[in-house]
């Protein structure tokens, strides 16, 4: 059984291990091999300890935006892990966003990821949002295939990023749903 919980800092070095974990696996194909291999989980723990401490104080977490964190667990282990928040995006102001979701791949096509939707759509609802909205990196197939069958949809909006890869322009595509009544 999945359970999903809010995190907590003592879960950042469980959920740098699925981030590059999740990444490696995931984006391999997509984004120059060189920058998945310089992945580092000690790097990310450090990076995720200081980003849940901010969003557990209640300070911005991207920017000036507050985003939260699920964690979902099996038998006491993280495996797997999602963002969300208000829209980071200006154009899509009063919007949700599912800002992030990652689940290791060990645990993979067991229900993890449609337990963090789902969580996530809840919260984003409950906190009054009606529309939401995620980015899916160009070319995963298997993240575009659940999100679709989750209810996100594509919308038609792009956006170009170097940041992650500088050897390429990365294309995301946004993926929105209506939320239920919260």
């Amino acid at each position: 059984m999945t359970l999903v919980r809010d995190a907590t800092a003592a879960d950042a070095a469980g959920v740098a291990r699925i981030h590059v974990a999740a990444w490696q696996h995931a984006y391999a194909g997509l984004i120059d091999q060189s920058v998945l291999d310089a992945l580092d989980v000690a790097d990310k723990t450090s990076s995720w300890t200081r980003w849940l401490q901010r969003s557990l104080a209640g300070e911005g977490t991207d920017g000036e935006v507050r985003h939260a964190m699920v964690v979902a667990e099996r038998d006491s282990a993280v495996v797997g892990w999602a963002t969300f928040g208000p829209a980071r995006l200006p154009e899509r102001a009063g919007w949700g966003e599912l800002a992030g979701l990652y689940v290791h791949p060990d645990a993979a096509r067991g229900g993890v990821g449609a337990a963090l939707v789902h969580e996530v759509e809840r919260r984003l609802a409950t906190a009054g949002f009606a529309r939401a909205y995620l980015w899916v990196l160009e070319g995963n197939a298997a993240a575009d295939a659940a999100y679709e069958r989750y209810g996100w949809h594509l919308d038609g909006a792009t956006l170009e990023d170097s940041r992650t890869d500088p050897t390429r322009v990365l294309v995301d595509r946004a993926r929105v749903r209506d939320l239920p009544a919260g």
